[in-house]
């Protein structure tokens, strides 16, 4: 059972994931679901070198605890794929105008509304021989953000700018709260094959052909989106009909 309730609240910091990882080194005894959160998260960032822009008080940036039960590293895809449920369906509950067509889950974690961000998802491990010890899930969710930086306008989007009007914060929170809950219920009580079938329905792109760039070789292809496999690597159908599975920073998506 998993309960997400605020252990922190910050007025402003640099990244509540490193705030959580710095109690977890520590003698700070956190518990399963607690979440840091802040209003102003100065150095928030994403996939690699990526960085999160967010202006102060306008949208939702926190992290959480998770201590998986008996989950082994080689499904350790799973905590990807449930963090974005969880967020997929906070958004989707409390905002049935929502178009839940249009908000898609872009491998590996990102919340994607039509062709452009609308959140993302950090996700730290520690490790424990083979099995996952605890989990760090950041979670940067554009609220009411109403001016993105210039190199971000054509590729970000927000609640805002989706629906017209401002949405309040804390009740979205306990939306996703409740996402993460239920995600979590059903990975306990369903398995793995649940959240797998639920993430592919919710999958950016899926069956449809994109442009990718493979990051050894700088190479520009098209291929069709097949889907993931049990690792986490996505799969897709190269246009001589060959499927090849890519892991991790191993491709780009380019713009569609």
């Amino acid at each position: 059972m998993l309960v997400p309730k605020v252990a922190r609240r910050f007025a402003h910091m640099g990244s509540t994931n490193d705030a959580l990882l710095q109690a977890l080194s520590g003698a700070e005894e956190v518990p399963h679901g607690a979440v840091y959160i802040t209003d102003d998260q100065t150095a928030g960032r994403g996939q690699g070198a990526n960085r999160w822009h967010s202006s102060p008080g306008d949208n939702l940036t926190f992290s959480m605890l998770v201590m998986p039960d008996q989950l082994s590293v080689d499904r350790i895809f799973a905590l990807t794929q449930y963090a974005s449920l969880a967020v997929h369906r906070g958004l989707t509950t409390m905002l049935p105008t929502l178009d839940e067509k249009q908000l898609r889950v872009k491998w590996p974690n990102d919340l994607y509304a039509g062709n452009r961000k609308l959140g993302g998802i950090l996700i730290q491990n520690g490790l424990r021989g083979s099995g996952v010890q605890w989990s760090v899930i950041g979670v940067g969710l554009n609220v009411n953000e109403r001016e993105f930086p210039p190199e971000l306008q054509r590729s970000a989007t927000s609640l805002y700018h989706i629906l017209g009007e401002a949405v309040d914060r804390s009740s979205l929170l306990e939306h996703i709260f409740a996402g993460f809950t239920y995600w979590y219920d059903e990975l306990e009580t369903q398995g793995f094959d649940r959240l797998h079938a639920a993430y592919h329905e919710r999958l950016y792109r899926l069956g449809e052909r994109h442009r990718f760039r493979r990051v050894a070789d700088d190479e520009v292809f098209t291929a069709v989106v097949q889907g993931t496999d049990g690792r986490g690597h996505l799969r897709l159908v190269l246009d001589d009909a060959q499927l090849e599975t890519f892991e991790l920073r191993s491709i780009q998506w380019l713009p569609a």
